[in-house]
């Protein structure tokens, strides 16, 4: 079993705020209910961390988003661009190699999106040939009130 894995946050935005911080504004559980289909959202935001343990790092990246089954987005990434967007602990003798992981961080911003129907938003992340899977967001219909 692979000691990889992936977590996602949809919300309505995300913010970098002094010293550091980032904040995400409307951060959806499970679901993102509307009144009706179709439907255009001004913004919809994803934070993605890919995190693997520091002594078996990721060499070769591909992150795809998808609704239901077709790609919103995906990008290929390098070794480089990996190490660039990666936080790994440094080797301060502190902490075995083995103890710390490599954390790499994305944030995807998708504005305007539009929604014809119901639809699953889902993230796979292709990490050195083995397929990881975050959590994904539904996309529904808020029930009627009469």
């Amino acid at each position: 079993m692979s000691r990889r894995h992936v977590e996602t946050l949809f919300c309505d935005d995300i913010r970098q705020e002094v010293a550091n911080k980032i904040s995400f504004i409307g951060a959806y559980s499970s679901s993102l209910l509307v009144h009706d289909f179709p439907i255009v959202l001004p913004k919809l935001c994803l934070a993605v961390k890919v995190i693997a343990p520091a002594d078996e790092p990721i060499n070769s990246m591909k992150l795809r988003v998808l609704q239901n089954d077709d790609t919103l987005q995906e990008i290929d990434f390098d070794k480089q661009q990996l190490t660039a967007a990666s936080d790994a602990a440094e080797d301060d003798g502190d902490m075995p190699l083995r103890g710390r992981k490599q954390v790499t961080q994305f944030m995807l911003v998708f504005s305007p999106i539009r929604f014809d129907s119901a639809c699953n938003l889902k993230v796979r992340v292709e990490a050195d040939g083995e397929v990881l899977r975050g959590i994904g967001l539904k996309v529904d219909r808020a029930p009627r009130v009469t």
